[in-house]
């Protein structure tokens, strides 16, 4: 019995379709797999079908019953949870309040979660205080507070260690075989063809294969949405580039509330070098971004220098002020201030400079014309993305640091932020380090590639090469 049914969903921001007729069936006692690469729409449909995402058409019938047209609040007292990649805690609440919250929405009692819901000593904690796996850990259990008969999981796994990982798996088994409905969404592939029932393929917001998991694991539409199978679009082969590099990273070992998530990381960007760091999610990329750029703290024995010269432990300001860029997942534009006026945040100079920096946006990016005047938080995440990588380039870095650059933006959007990379790799001698999740936007990017699984660089070389491992073409 389908306790959620899902037919011809699509949502639209704008006039983009994040999502097209996508069809789901979540049944009582199953755990039901949503996978894709980044920007398929898997987030998308979360939202859609929780409340958070307008449905441009589609029906979403929960226990018989059509919600498409209920708020978020309304939806869930049906029976509906959810999980949050951003996780959404309370963070001035302690973990037991944080679950009381859900448990008495449910009518649950607060005994049940007095104790953390059996995250034992950590309910007088704050989320701050706690390590990534027991924070997610806590939105979970937070979730399940709340008696849902249909559960939806937006990467629960990320950056979990093994351990976690085989435990969470055997608590979704439990909650299936307690009669919820769950579906999970996660770049753990692993994970998700062990524990799931069946699985749907997203790309591009559209359903490509569905299916029990042993049928997948060798679709081939399935490996081209991951892995860009029958591309042959890799970067050229080139010597690396000799003399001091614009990046030197070596010994890097950074985490988060005191639980290591990256060990002994060492990684080299040359100047007018793209370099590609690939990984599923949860492998460390992310963590190493920030650590190198200053803005998580990292083991003393760590080292980053920026053409030649060291950066001191948390010094983001030290690292910007000797050329260093970041662009991160989530973008952090000025949401309030306009297009125009996030450009001019980034530029040093007058208002000469700040003219010529603009009309040179507008040339990387001729979207950004019509843009200049409009809220920053009002843009499309392609329009935000573009903005965000402008603005970082305005600067002259020597070195650029791009986090998930494909991450929900469509071709177009990432062919215009390809060739702006090219530019100033060829133009400027910036040094890039580009993080992907798509293997063959990245392999066709960059020269030099290194690949992390679960915190360390596990493999290195020319992009041709890794392109043509056969583990890159299988899952």
């Amino acid at each position: 019995m389908s306790l959620l049914e899902v037919r011809g969903l699509t949502v639209r921001f704008g006039k983009v379709a994040a999502v097209t007729d996508v069809d789901l069936d979540l049944a009582a006692g199953t755990v039901t797999g949503l996978i894709g690469p980044n920007g398929a729409g898997k987030t998308t449909v979360i939202d859609a079908l929780t409340g958070f995402a307008p449905v441009a058409s589609g029906r979403i019938v929960l226990d018989g019953r059509a919600v498409e047209r209920l708020p978020a609040h309304t939806r869930a007292r049906l029976g509906l949870g959810r999980t949050f990649q951003s996780l959404e805690l309370f963070e001035d609440l302690t973990v037991g309040e944080n679950l009381l919250v859900a448990a008495e929405a449910a009518g649950g009692g607060a005994e049940w979660a007095a104790d953390g819901g059996g995250l034992g000593g950590a309910a007088e904690l704050l989320p701050a205080q706690l390590s990534n796996a027991q924070r997610r850990l806590v939105a979970l259990t937070r979730a399940v507070a709340g008696r849902p008969t249909v559960l939806l999981l937006d990467e629960p796994a990320a950056g979990l260690d093994p351990a976690g990982r085989l435990a969470l798996g055997g608590r979704l088994r439990r909650l299936a075989d307690d009669g919820a409905a769950v579906l999970l969404v996660d770049h753990d592939l692993d994970l998700v063809l062990d524990v799931c029932d069946s699985v749907t393929v997203l790309d591009r917001g559209k359903v490509i294969a569905a299916g029990p998991p042993a049928t997948l694991r060798a679709d081939p539409a399935v490996r081209a949405a991951y892995f860009g199978a029958g591309s042959e679009a890799t970067a050229p082969s080139v010597p690396r580039p000799t003399g001091t590099p614009a990046l030197e990273v070596h010994g890097l070992t950074a985490g988060y509330g005191g639980t290591e998530v990256v060990h002994d990381v060492a990684f080299t960007v040359g100047r007018g070098e793209m370099v590609a760091l690939l990984g599923l999610n949860g492998a460390g990329k992310t963590t190493t971004v920030l650590a190198t750029a200053g803005a998580l703290p990292r083991a003393a024995a760590s080292q980053v220098r920026i053409a030649g010269t060291p950066v001191p432990r948390g010094r983001a300001d030290l690292a910007a002020q000797r050329g260093l860029a970041c662009v991160p997942q989530e973008r952090s534009l000025f949401t309030q201030l306009s297009v125009a006026e996030n450009l001019r945040l980034a530029v040093a100079g007058g208002r000469q400079a700040v003219t010529a920096e603009t009309a040179r946006a507008v040339e990387r990016f001729p979207a950004l014309a019509d843009l200049l005047g409009r809220r920053a938080g009002l843009l499309s995440g392609g329009e935000q993305r573009m903005v965000a990588v402008a603005r970082a380039l305005a600067r002259h870095p020597r070195v650029l640091l791009v986090d998930e650059m494909s991450l929900g933006l469509g071709p177009q959007v990432v062919d215009d932020l390809g060739r702006a990379l090219r530019a100033v790799v060829a133009d400027e001698g910036t040094g890039v380090l580009l993080v992907e999740q798509h293997l063959n936007v990245a392999l066709g990017l960059a020269s030099w590639a290194y690949v992390m699984d679960r915190g360390r660089i596990v493999e290195e070389g020319p992009s041709a090469d890794i392109a043509a491992d056969p583990r890159r073409q299988s899952l």
